[in-house]
């Protein structure tokens, strides 16, 4: 998919300033041919060696049953699936690392025909997944708040907007403070993001079906990653459809000169690993505040200023670790949500005695 990027960018990573224009480079035809190529094999790779189906097969599957006796049938079982299905069920984690019940999708492609300022004209909707009630909610911005109460970022009371957020760093070793990344929270509810988020509050039947039986474990959340490809070929396609069929049409319609000098925004995505958020404040022309909140700051956030627990820390609740030298199970649950390490750099004293500094508190 990066040769796609580099067509309209010029390379990867850095694109947005390597080739004139940018990222609003306009489509022509040779890129579209280009870029059709780049699905059509990336499309054969997913059905051939991942799936083991067209993706229409695959995408059909609605059910529970449907799946697992399709995963019975001899290419499914030798696809990439099929051996990751059986692994991470025959090891438990199907009903392992569910932790919060509630999820978080900021919604998937915006619709053309559709597109005005509410959040839900989207291909894939947006909205808040009540894990309590079962029921998907429309989403509300305004009940995303940042605490920073077990952060290393100066205190304040309760949470914040982004739009009235602040990043000061402030780091307290010895204190009840123990991580960089702030306590994203939605209506004061600890959430989950990523493409199980996506999936079910985008309607898919099959994923709202394995979810109804077994809950959030973490071979549903793997699963829910590749079921997502799926979506992403057709969506890719749709758009270089969409692109080919307006070549004439203006591609950046500049705002009108002095209309951007104050107000605000932001800028909500469904990223590779969920809910992306970019909000921003502008006072006399310059950028008054800037703050981000990435899919890993909703599932690796600490406690907040009630002292809940954060998602990643909830679904480690009762895990059982055989070796605390080597937890693996760990890894497998918080690997299972595809973590960005750059988001939250953590540092480890170097040279210290064994199992100095490593702690290990769950359910506390």
């Amino acid at each position: 998919m990066l040769e796609i990027v580099a067509h309209f960018g010029g390379q990867w990573p850095h694109s947005s300033y390597m080739l004139p224009g940018g990222v609003v480079t306009p489509p022509d035809t040779r890129r579209l041919i280009a870029c059709r190529a780049v699905l059509d094999e990336l499309q054969r790779w997913y059905e051939q060696r991942v799936v083991g189906a067209r993706l229409e097969d695959w995408l059909a599957l609605d059910s529970a049953d449907a799946l697992f006796a399709w995963l019975d049938r001899p290419a499914p079982a030798g696809s990439a699936l099929g051996l990751m299905t059986r692994f991470l069920r025959s090891q438990g984690l199907h009903r392992l690392g569910i932790g919060t019940p509630h999820m978080l999708s900021f919604g998937v492609g915006c619709d053309p025909e559709r597109w005005g300022p509410s959040q839900d004209a989207h291909l894939m909707r947006s909205g808040f997944l009540d894990g309590d009630s079962g029921t998907v909610e429309p989403l509300d911005t305004t009940q995303i708040a940042e605490h920073v109460r077990h952060s290393w970022f100066r205190p304040y009371e309760g949470g914040r907007h982004p739009y009235e957020g602040e990043t000061v760093p402030d780091y307290q070793p010895g204190s009840d403070r123990y991580s960089w990344a702030k306590a994203p929270r939605y209506g004061e509810r600890v959430v989950q993001t990523g493409p199980l988020a996506e999936l079910l509050i985008g309607g898919d039947a099959l994923l709202r079906d394995l979810h109804a039986r077994e809950g959030a474990g973490a071979w549903l959340r793997q699963f829910a990653r590749v079921r997502r490809v799926a979506y992403e070929l057709r969506h890719a396609r749709r758009m270089l459809d969409e692109l080919g069929a307006s070549l004439r049409e203006p591609h950046f319609i500049a705002p009108v000169p002095g209309s951007e000098v104050d107000g605000q925004g932001c800028g909500l995505v469904m990223a590779a690993r969920g809910a992306l958020g970019h909000w921003v404040r502008l006072r006399d022309g310059v950028v008054e505040k800037y703050q981000i909140i990435t899919p890993t700051a909703w599932n690796a956030s600490p406690r907040d200023s009630a002292g809940v627990p954060g998602h990643w820390e909830a679904s480690l609740v009762g895990l059982e670790v055989a070796d605390a030298d080597d937890p693996i199970e760990i890894g497998h649950l918080i690997r299972s949500h595809d973590p960005c390490l750059v988001c939250t750099v953590h540092f480890a004293q170097a040279g210290a005695p064994a199992g100095a500094g490593r702690r290990l508190v769950v359910g506390a």
